[in-house]
């Protein structure tokens, strides 16, 4: 649908634009006439670009919020433990679970190096981290209180960069805690009523299937905003994981890129280093693996074409209107240009001509004032609530710098719907009686 918008636009733009060219060229007094007959009908003029302004700037300042809402999502899912793209064993994604120990990497190291020194890829990345994945029953036996656990053996020092929109509630995040010592997300800390130093139990199940049990001390307590993830992750360091899972394995590699535009370019060189090197693995970027992402930029996106198909109409209603009221208080002028020989092609022309001029100063004011509103309301930011599935409100802001198509749109909006709403008007002008527009009263 949008790509079908994006064509037709396009193609009534070049139209609009073409036929101001040529009338400039050939028949520059019709500009001229046009141009006089705005600025002399000034309150029709200020209604017709009030219309079209007002449509522009809310089009560019909820597009902007929605732009912003794509990658605070998109930055959170990469920056909670994500990263943009995941290297896994032959096999694992198959198996359906995380944290099934049966599909480890048992050469986590010989992949960073290769990955590290090849003169492609360093530019672009971060930080390279290996990852154990297990999980298990936690348990704080001064408040008698049990539950199951996702676990997290990661990097500490790879943190800070892995889990940096991660807020610490009370202690300290992993890049300062000791070996058995860990951090807790603050739904499970909620859940079995820990606080900062308490000791909790964890029994876990290792890969040759044995029991094994350890105890820990709680030395930070973390809030993602997203409630699942809170509610059941646990961190610790990836040594004193892989000790309590008796392996040296990572269930994968993480790989964290300084720009997220980046990604299919990693993703592609990162296929080709594994298989010159003949390992074989299974490779995912995070638009394969954040489900939940593409299910909210789905619904975004349907929103904002329902609105911008709703503000059009609505504006080439309005503009219509005026336009058609111009003709029947124009309609003795009109009949004096057609007996003075004008043929009826170009008296078309001359109205169409005023609705593309007035989509021109539309779309130059509607982008000029949506940049300046963006830039008050990124001052300070819009206090949002909690997204579903989220337990905090945030900040938003405006983003449209790095948004081509919002800055197309709101340029293409006031001038398509001039020139569509310019039609029927114009053909209303070109048809009038001689005679009987002169006895008009």
């Amino acid at each position: 649908m949008n790509t079908i918008l994006f064509y037709v636009s396009n193609m009534l733009i070049l139209y609009a634009l073409s036929l101001l060219v040529i009338t400039w060229l050939t028949r520059p007094i019709d500009i001229a006439y046009v141009f006089k007959n705005l600025i002399k009908q000034k309150r029709r003029s200020s209604i017709t670009l009030s219309a079209i302004v007002l449509g522009g700037v809310a089009i560019f300042i909820f597009g902007g919020f929605i732009n912003y809402s794509y990658w605070s999502v998109r930055e959170q899912t990469i920056r909670s433990n994500l990263g943009h793209i995941q290297i896994f064993a032959k096999g694992a994604l198959t198996s359906g679970v995380d944290t099934n120990l049966q599909y480890t990497l048992d050469n986590y190291q010989e992949i960073k190096k290769i990955l590290m020194q090849d003169e492609q890829l360093k530019p672009l990345i971060e930080t390279v981290t290996g990852q154990l994945n297990f999980s298990g029953i936690i348990s704080f036996y001064d408040n008698s209180q049990s539950t199951f656990f996702n676990g997290l053996g990661i990097e500490a020092d790879k943190s800070l960069i892995l889990g940096s929109f991660d807020t610490v509630v009370s202690g300290s995040d992993l890049s300062k805690v000791r070996p058995f010592e860990i951090t807790v997300g603050s739904g499970l800390a909620s859940k079995l009523g820990v606080k900062y130093g308490d000791y909790v139990e964890m029994l876990v199940v290792n890969p040759e299937g044995g029991q094994n049990a350890a105890s820990h001390q709680l030395r930070g307590i973390f809030k993602s905003g997203l409630k699942e993830y809170d509610d059941t992750w646990l961190k610790m360091p990836l040594e004193t994981a892989q000790s309590l899972m008796q392996t040296e394995n990572v269930s994968k590699v993480i790989i964290v890129l300084k720009d997220t535009e980046n990604t299919d370019l990693a993703y592609k060189r990162i296929q080709t280093l594994l298989k010159g090197h003949k390992i074989e693995a299974d490779i995912r970027n995070w638009e394969q693996l954040a489900i939940n992402y593409q299910q909210v930029v789905n619904f975004f996106e349907g929103i904002f074409l329902f609105i911008k198909v709703i503000v059009s109409i609505i504006v080439i209603f309005m503009i219509g209107n005026t336009l058609m009221m111009n003709v029947v208080e124009r309609t003795k002028e009109i009949a004096t240009l057609r007996a003075l020989g004008l043929p009826k092609k170009r008296v078309r022309r001359l109205f169409v001509l005023e609705g593309v001029f007035i989509g021109i100063f539309g779309a130059g004011i509607s982008l000029s004032l949506g940049i300046f509103l963006s830039w008050l309301i990124n001052l300070n930011g819009l206090p949002m609530k909690p997204a579903p599935g989220y337990t905090e409100g945030y900040l938003a802001f405006i983003l449209w710098k790095d948004n081509p198509s919002l800055i197309w749109f709101t340029c293409a909006l006031p001038l398509v719907t001039a020139l569509l709403a310019s039609i029927i008007p114009s053909n209303k002008a070109a048809s009038l009686l001689i005679a009987k527009a002169f006895r008009f009263n």
